[in-house]
């Protein structure tokens, strides 16, 4: 298992940062150019935490939005 050192991480995204600039890319536009580049492990690492992570909770949130809608559909046409 790979640890990601605080420090390290904050080096290289702000090198990272430069070498990119102020773009509004996607962060998996960003993951693969890291990833062709075979550098910056740290934040390779950071990043697809990030991914995992935004992926598994968007089906969740998405769920409770329409459950939300459906219970306040059965509220309003019950008396």
């Amino acid at each position: 298992m790979l640890d990601i050192d605080g420090f390290d991480l904050f080096l290289e995204l702000n090198i990272l940062r430069e070498i990119i600039g102020l773009e509004n890319d996607k962060p998996i536009d960003i993951l693969n150019y890291i990833n062709k580049r075979n550098s910056f492990p740290n934040t390779y690492i950071a990043y697809r935490i990030m991914l995992i992570i935004s992926v598994s909770l968007a089906p969740s949130k998405r769920s409770f939005s329409k459950l939300k809608i459906l219970t306040t559909y059965l509220r309003s046409t019950t008396y």
